[in-house]
C-alpha cells in the first residue's frame, strides 16, 4: 500500500475533517431509520454498525466527502476492547476495527476516483474508560502499561484496513494519551506501517485537562522524545483539542 501523508496536505493548507459519527447515527435512530436490531441488541454500541449495517457506516462517511470533507474518521471511538467488552463485543475488537477501516477506506478511495483530489482516513482512538492518573479505585485501576497493550491491539487492525493516520481524541488524561501514542507507535513497527499520530486534548472551562494539566504541559510533554519499553521513539505529529468549552469561551486561536 502507498502511503499518503496527511501531514503533507496540512502543511499545503487546510485539511476538512468530517462531523460526528456517534450522533449522526443516533440522530439516524431517533428518525427510525436504525432500530436495537440493527445494534444487534447492543444499544448505544455505535462500531458494532459496522459489522451489522456497513452501508449505514458507509452513506455517512459518503456523506461528508460529498460535503467537501478531506478526510473521515472510522467508526471506532469506542473499539478498545474495554469498551467493547460492555457490550459483551471484546472479542471481535480485531473484526470491529479492522472493518470499520475498510469501509472508510472504500469510501475515501471512491471520493477521490470522482474528482484525483487525496482523501485520508484517520483511525479513531477514543478514551478506554479509565484514568490512570486518577487515584479513584476504578477509574485509575488500569496501568499505563496496560493500556499501551489495548491501543496496540487496536491499532494493529486499524493499520491493517487502510488508515492514512492515527488520531487519540478526546483525551481527558495525560497518561492515557501518552499511552494511546506508545500504544500505535507498537503497532505500526508490528505491522510494517509507519503513519502520523494526530493527539488531541479535551479542556474543562477552567483551561485545563480534566485531571488538571494545562495544554501547554500537555504539548511539551507529548512532543518531547519518547522512550518507554523499547517503543518507537516518535512523538505526536499534530495535536489540537476538542469537546472542549475552554477554547470556544475565550476565543482560542
Amino acid at each position: 500500500m502507498a502511503d499518503k501523508n496527511i501531514l503533507d496536505a496540512i502543511a499545503r493548507g487546510v485539511v476538512v475533517f468530517d462531523g460526528a459519527m456517534g450522533t449522526t447515527l443516533q440522530r439516524m435512530q431517533l428518525a427510525g431509520e436504525l432500530t436495537i436490531k440493527d445494534f444487534d441488541g447492543r444499544n448505544g454500541c455505535n462500531e458494532v454498525l459496522s459489522l451489522t449495517r456497513p452501508d449505514i457506516v458507509q452513506g455517512v462517511h459518503r456523506g461528508y466527502f460529498e460535503v467537501g470533507s478531506d478526510a473521515v474518521e472510522t467508526n471506532t471511538f469506542g473499539a478498545s476492547r474495554p469498551k467493547l467488552d460492555e457490550f459483551d463485543l471484546g472479542a471481535k475488537v480485531v473484526e470491529v476495527n479492522e472493518t470499520a477501516a475498510r469501509l472508510a477506506r472504500a469510501e475515501a478511495d471512491r471520493a477521490e476516483r470522482t474528482d484525483g483530489r487525496p482523501r485520508f482516513v484517520a483511525g479513531s482512538l477514543g478514551p478506554s474508560g479509565f484514568l490512570p492518573s486518577s487515584s479513584d479505585p476504578d477509574l485509575g485501576r488500569v496501568s499505563p502499561r496496560e493500556l499501551v497493550e489495548i491501543f496496540r491491539e487496536q491499532t494493529v487492525s486499524l493499520l491493517r484496513g487502510g488508515i492514512d493516520c492515527v488520531l487519540a481524541e478526546t483525551a481527558q488524561d495525560l497518561l492515557e494519551l501518552r499511552a494511546q501514542v506508545f500504544g500505535a507507535r507498537k503497532a505500526m513497527a508490528e505491522v510494517g506501517r509507519t503513519v502520523p499520530v494526530i493527539a488531541q486534548i479535551t479542556l474543562d472551562p477552567s483551561g485545563r485537562m480534566l485531571l488538571g494539566t494545562e495544554p501547554l504541559a500537555a504539548a511539551a510533554l507529548l512532543t518531547a522524545p519518547i522512550s518507554w519499553a523499547s517503543t518507537a521513539r516518535r512523538a505526536p505529529r499534530k495535536w489540537w483539542t476538542r469537546c472542549a468549552r475552554w477554547p470556544m469561551a475565550h476565543r482560542c486561536r
